[in-house]
This record gives structure tokens, sequence and C-alpha cells, in this order.
């Protein structure tokens, strides 16, 4: 599959804002936002439009927050972590977000995250000593203000709020580890630092998985059926809302009967579980450290989905998923 797309209209502020408020997006909320540029189509003076009208939906009171993640800190001989300068590897609209004069950002080895408004300083000025999922880090203290998780063009896949699930739980296929780096102070030294990083714990032949993947679209289907998630478009993109809260209550309950959850059948590593709504894209896309990995686009129409040739993509097809239980 190799989708091409001609000139399609052009979506402006206005047409985003509705768009989010169609969500259930208001005045003081907070927004964690995983996103895909490239699923909304054409999007007049790009990724900070979209930034713009975030910030107009929530209002002075309310915050939007977005992963500036640094895979490529981990195959570097000797990491220095530069939350000033240190680019998001999590696409256009997370790396505006960082650039944004009033954006505050977090420090982490990897998992640093950017926000602006209200909540800013509350939600980035945590403790890098700490696992990045742990209650007083960024994403507890999202935990705490009920954030809303707004996924843009991607489906549960990229939201990253899972794995607070998974640190709550304490679920055995991971572990938290130390991981020493330079850190880039605001005055420009840098000095030796111990970070808490959360990682897959590997198997006795040094594989994370084994027979199984991770499956964030299981859940993702199963609180669609709840009622608990609320769904639109935005240009060729489709959206969907759902809290922090309400994810980490529901997995919290069905963690303890199934460590599994999240994950794959065994012998079912390749399988996804399907979606209701839009149609699903396979990318397989290279991180910052070099490793490529299968991504997951989801949209409208896969024929308006403009990919670059250097990019392999599939339709997900039955093949590819089974059923959710």
């Amino acid at each position: 599959m190799n989708p091409t797309i001609g000139k399609p209209p052009t979506i402006g502020k206005a047409a985003i804002g509705t768009a989010l408020k169609n969500a259930g997006l208001g005045a003081g909320d907070v927004v964690l936002i995983h996103s895909a540029m490239r699923t909304m189509g054409r999007v007049e003076k790009g990724p900070e439009t979209v930034v713009e009208a975030l910030l107009e939906t929530v209002g002075p009171d309310g915050t939007i927050v977005a992963p500036t993640f640094t895979f490529r800190k981990e195959v570097e001989a000797d990491p220095v972590i530069d939350p000033r300068t240190d680019p998001s590897e999590m696409g256009a609209i997370s790396e505006a977000v960082r650039r944004h004069p009033a954006a505050r950002r977090s420090v982490a080895f990897r998992h640093s995250v950017a926000a602006i408004g209200r909540r800013a300083r509350v939600i980035t000025e945590t403790d890098p000593h700490l696992s990045p999922f742990d209650l007083r880090s960024s994403f507890g203290v999202m935990l705490a203000l009920n954030a809303q998780i707004l996924l843009l063009g991607v489906p549960y896949s990229n939201a990253t709020a899972f794995h607070v699930c998974e640190w709550l739980q304490e679920v055995p296929y991971r572990r938290a580890v130390e991981r020493r780096a330079k850190l880039r102070g605001p005055d420009g030294s840098v000095e030796e630092f111990a970070f808490t990083d959360y990682q897959p714990k590997p198997n006795a032949d040094g594989s994370y998985y084994g027979n199984r993947t991770m499956d964030f679209n299981r859940v993702g289907s199963i609180l669609e059926a709840a009622g608990e998630v609320a769904i639109t478009t935005v240009g060729n993109a489709l959206a969907r809302r759902f809290s922090l809260r309400s994810l980490c209550d529901y997995a919290q309950r069905e963690l303890a009967r199934d460590t599994n959850l999240f994950r794959t059948e065994d012998d079912q590593a390749n399988r996804i579980t399907p979606l209701k709504d839009g149609q699903i894209v396979l990318a397989d896309l290279t991180d910052g450290a070099g490793r490529t990995s299968r991504h997951q686009w989801s949209v409208i129409d896969p024929q308006r989905l403009a990919i670059p040739p250097r990019i392999s993509c599939s339709l997900l097809t039955r093949q590819d998923t089974r059923a959710p239980r």
C-alpha cells in the first residue's frame, strides 16, 4: 500500500476548535495529546495551528500537554539530557508544543513532557529520580488532575498513559531500572544524574515480549463499548477523547484479574485488536534509537494519507486482527 493525496481541503483553526469541542473538550481541561500530523490532511499554517486551537479550547484555566520523548538517548554512548534543546521524537504537534514560548518541559531520561497553561508548572516540575509513571511523576500529577487524553489520528497504541496503569498494578513484565546520564542545567552546567526508567523486563533469551506484544487497542475497544470514549473527526483523522482517571479505574480492576490485559494472547504477537470507527494504517517507522517498529495511524480514508516512499505501510486487515475478549 502506498496511498497518495491530491489537494485536500485546508483545515483551519476554527474547524479544529469545533472538532475538539465535539470531542468533549472545554475550558479548564488538562489535555494530554498524542498525535500524527499527517493524518489530518493539510492544516493551515501547520502544527502551530493545532496548538493554538487546543489552547483556545481549554482557555486560560486549562493546560495542554504533549509527550516529548527522546529514545535516541538509549543508544548514545555518553547521553546528555538537555530539556531546553532536545527535540521531541513524537511528531510535529509535540514539537510545536515544546517550542511554544510559554511551554515548560519536565526532566526525564526519555519520557519527558511539555506543557502550556495554568497547570504546566505542577505537571513538569517533578522529580526525575522517580519512575516517569510514579504517582509523583508528571503522569501521576495528570492522573490527579483527571487529565483528558486526546488521540488525534492515532489509536490507543500511542497512549503512553497506559503505562501508568501497569505501574500501579506492578505488572510482572515491566520493571524500573536506573539509567545514568548527564543532565544539562539551565545555566549550561553538566552533572552526572541517576534517572529511573520504566522498561519491559527481558526474557531469558533477551527478548522483551516473547510470543506477546502490547495491544492497548484491546482495552480501548472495551472502553468504547462502555461509553467512556468520545469519537469525532478532524479532517481525515479520527480523534478519540477519554479521561486518564477512567482508564486507570477500569484497568486497575481488570489488571488485578488478568495481568496480560494490555497484551496479545500467546502466539498472537503480530495481531492487533481492530477498532469500530475509522481505518488503521500500519507504518514501519524508525525511532531516534534506529529501531524499526510498527506504528498505527487512525484515519477515515487511507487514500487521503500522504506517505513518503521511504515509509512502508499497509492497511490493517482481518488477518492482522483478533476479536477483543
